[in-house]
């Protein structure tokens, strides 16, 4: 008689590098940061570098293999972001995968009206709580870039706003280092102090890098002030291909991942150990008959999280996104393509779901269909059990041949681990006429608005608020050092 529990496999891990390639391609990184190096402009972090052991001529830094293997060694192989309330909710390490929305796009799809706009601070704070209610979205980045705010501010504003609107794990970004300093002690707020942020991490922060030859003073700063700090951080340069990278896929993937073990090397040398998620390489399509970068391309997908499987760290993925301009059967084939690729793939992070328009553009309809397409993703993943009870081989003993089994405890015990769409229509034509005949666009904002009618989060306590708004406060009063206006796109489509 069968006594063990034999479980499956959990998710069927898709390949589509060797280990062979992957090898090849670190290599390859690994001789661009020898050879040709890379561009740094940043003082303290030249001086560290050069006490280090890299070779330094002005600004070009060139950083021998040995470094970049010691870096490699200490990171860690992983880390658990913590929900505002303290509770580990994403273990970011394996093959566990956790879904996010995107960050700052300019322009929101009002799924009210259906038109396209400018974002504003009420929208970022309607969709932190959106993101909140939905089952299947982990973590929370800053949808829309607030016009109504005045640069100085934008960022903060909306940092504040993601979280007195949320409770799950923040991704925060900015132009401005500054900006990255205060929205790290708002998070210290939060977690009560310095040392509770160190010990629960509260976010990641993440880092785009505009080109992964040469590193900015503010995307260095920021690099290492969150190092010293201990907070995760991806370092992110991406690749356009055919414009700051080779038009190939390999070729591309080398100079995008050696612009990446750069900055792990300096975040290690910063803070030994400081956790970090890589991106393994980003390269994304360069639509050559429109100059777009193109966020659902096939080409864009697997092959990185696999050289960050290839150095055992967890991935930094992009899936959910869309190049369309509606929310539409376009919009949803691409999301669902891109998100299922990355869960194949064991992508740990995945963030920009409900991006539209190649960036440009973002929709909480489009988040909330990307919730129950993950919803789908995530039971289509779970291993399956072969024991006793789930062989039930007693059961089909009893009833077979000529029973069924509807009647039986064990239907009534196990019918619910089956997945049940609350978007996706399953039922009979006559009902669903009945239901009023809405298609998946209309039953998604329906869904939002009955989300945003019920759904309330906690605020955080009258005393965090009134430190954070001080931090807000001190920071717009600092003179010489007005952020970028964040109208100024830093991915997506080119304007």
């Amino acid at each position: 008689m069968m006594t063990d529990i034999l479980v499956g496999q959990r998710g069927v891990r898709f390949q589509k590098l060797t280990t062979e390639q992957c090898r090849a391609i670190h290599d390859a990184s690994v001789r661009l940061l020898e050879s040709v190096g890379v561009e740094v402009h940043h003082e303290r972090a030249l001086g560290i570098l050069r006490k280090a052991g890299a070779t330094i001529e002005g600004t070009r830094v060139r950083v021998p293999r040995e470094m970049v293997d010691w870096a490699l060694q200490v990171s860690p192989n992983g880390f658990t972001l913590y929900s505002r309330d303290g509770e580990p909710v994403m273990p970011v390490t394996g093959t566990n995968v956790f879904f996010g929305n995107g960050s700052e796009t300019p322009n929101i799809l009002d799924h009210r009206t259906g038109e396209r706009r400018q974002g504003t601070l009420a929208d970022v704070a309607e969709g932190a709580r959106v993101v909140d209610a939905l089952p299947n979205i982990d973590f929370l980045m800053s949808l829309f870039v607030p016009w109504d705010l005045a640069p100085q501010v934008a960022y903060l504003e909306q940092f504040k706003a993601m979280l007195r609107n949320s409770t799950k794990p923040t991704l925060f970004l900015s132009p401005s280092s500054e900006d990255i300093r205060a929205m790290v002690a708002m998070l210290e707020v939060v977690a009560g102090g310095e040392r509770a942020l160190r010990e629960k991490h509260r976010g990641l922060c993440y880092i785009n890098v505009t080109h992964p030859f040469r590193h900015e003073f503010a995307d260095v700063e920021k690099l290492m002030f969150v190092a010293e700090k201990g907070v995760p951080y991806t370092y992110n340069p991406t690749v356009l291909r055919g414009a700051s990278g080779p038009i190939t896929q390999a070729g591309a993937m080398a100079v995008g991942n050696m612009g990446e073990l750069f900055g792990l090397v300096l975040s290690q040398l910063v803070n030994e150990g400081c956790p970090a998620a890589l991106s393994g390489g980003t390269a994304d399509k360069l639509d050559m008959r429109s100059m777009i970068d193109i966020y659902s391309a096939p080409e864009n997908r697997v092959a990185f999280a696999e050289m960050a499987r290839f150095y055992d760290k967890p991935h930094f993925g992009l899936g959910g996104g869309s190049d369309s301009k509606l929310v539409d059967e376009q919009s949803a084939a691409e999301a669902s393509l891109s998100l299922f690729a990355e869960a194949l793939a064991g992508s740990n992070l995945v963030h920009d779901v409900g991006y539209m328009e190649s960036g440009m553009s973002n929709s909480l309809a489009q988040i909330v269909i990307c919730d129950e397409v993950i919803g789908w993703i995530r039971r289509f993943m779970e291993p399956l059990v072969v024991d006793e009870e789930t062989l039930a081989l007693d059961l089909i003993e009893r009833v077979a041949p000529l029973g069924d089994y509807l009647g039986e405890d064990h239907t009534l015990a196990h019918f619910h681990e089956d997945w049940y769409p609350r978007l996706f229509d399953q039922s009979r034509y006559d009902k669903w006429v009945k239901g009023g005949a809405r298609n998946l666009g209309r039953k998604a904002t329906a869904r939002v608005n009955e989300l945003l009618a019920a759904h309330e989060v906690k605020d955080l306590d009258a005393a965090a608020v009134e430190q954070i708004e001080a931090i807000i406060a001190a920071r717009a009063a600092q003179s010489g050092d007005a952020p970028d206006d964040p109208r100024r796109k830093r991915k997506g489509a080119s304007s």
